[in-house]
This record gives C-alpha cells, sequence and structure tokens, in this order.
C-alpha cells in the first residue's frame, strides 16, 4: 500500500528530484490508478509487472465503455518517458498520434487494422507488430473488432523537459 507520504512526494516532487527508491516507495512518478466502477485501484509502475493480456482483453470488452462505445482501454504501465497502453476497439473505430513525439510499437493481439503513417498504409493481422519512429505521425483504424497492445518511449529529456 502506497502511504499518504510517498503520495505527498510524488505530487512535490518531480522525477528528477526523486531517487529511485523514492519512485519505487510512491508507485512510480504516476503513483497509482485513480480505479473506477469497474476497475480497482493499482499501481502504474513496479519493479517487475507481468500481465495476462487475454484476461485484461476479457475484463475491457466486459466493461459498460465498452457496452455503451466505440473503444475501451487500460494503461497498463506508466513513467514519465513510457507508457503500455491496451485497447479494445470496435470496427471503424481509430487511435491516433498528431504530436509524433514518441516513438511507439503497435501489436495486433486480435483481429485486424490499417496503420497508416504518412500515407503509407499497412494492414495489421493478429500477432502482427508495427514500430513507427518518432515524429512521425499515425493514424490506426479498426478493421473489425480487435485488441491493440500500445508501447509508447520518449526519449527522457523531451518527457520530463529537460535538455
Amino acid at each position: 500500500m502506497i502511504s499518504a507520504l510517498a503520495r505527498c512526494k510524488v505530487a512535490m516532487m518531480t522525477d528528477r528530484d526523486m531517487t529511485g527508491d523514492e519512485r519505487e516507495a510512491a508507485g512510480g512518478a504516476y503513483g497509482t490508478t485513480s480505479g473506477s466502477d469497474d476497475r480497482g485501484s493499482r499501481p502504474l509502475m513496479e519493479r517487475l509487472m507481468a500481465f495476462d493480456l487475454a484476461a485484461e482483453i476479457g475484463r475491457l470488452r466486459a466493461e459498460g465503455e465498452w457496452a455503451d462505445g466505440d473503444r475501451n482501454s487500460v494503461t497498463l504501465a506508466k513513467e514519465v518517458d513510457f507508457r503500455v497502453l491496451l485497447s479494445v476497439l470496435r470496427g471503424g473505430a481509430r487511435l491516433s498520434e498528431e504530436d509524433g513525439d514518441a516513438r511507439v510499437s503497435i501489436q495486433l493481439l486480435d483481429g485486424a487494422a490499417r496503420l497508416d503513417v504518412g500515407g503509407t498504409e499497412e494492414t495489421l493481422d493478429a500477432g502482427s507488430l508495427a514500430v513507427v519512429d518518432a515524429g512521425t505521425q499515425w493514424h490506426l483504424t479498426a478493421a473489425g473488432d480487435c485488441a491493440v497492445l500500445l508501447t509508447l518511449a520518449w526519449p527522457r529529456s523531451k518527457a520530463t523537459g529537460a535538455g
């Protein structure tokens, strides 16, 4: 459990000010998720995090957000320079990166989607992995119901505003 003191340190200190031990005690620079009616609160970064992606996809598809909309997502891990996002999309739903600041890997876990990177289109099927370099805009459009795992990484200097 994260103490009130650790939460306070996260709120008061930037990632550059904290030692690794302080970040770990506080659950990473971002602490924990807020939780919701469908999900409990959990840490956003720990020394080791392991996920059953099939179970996570099943949970996303069982939540009201999926029943009522065209997508549902969960942030599995988050730090100032790194993010792992799992999304389920209905056909026609889009995910986009307009800034192109982050380098990203896009892995289709089930279903199919079209990835457009600067006018070059690639069809991704279950088991496909695409990597888009930083500085590049991209758009992913679900061809039907699908699940996608995004991993985004920023240079630490850009993520923290240093340099």
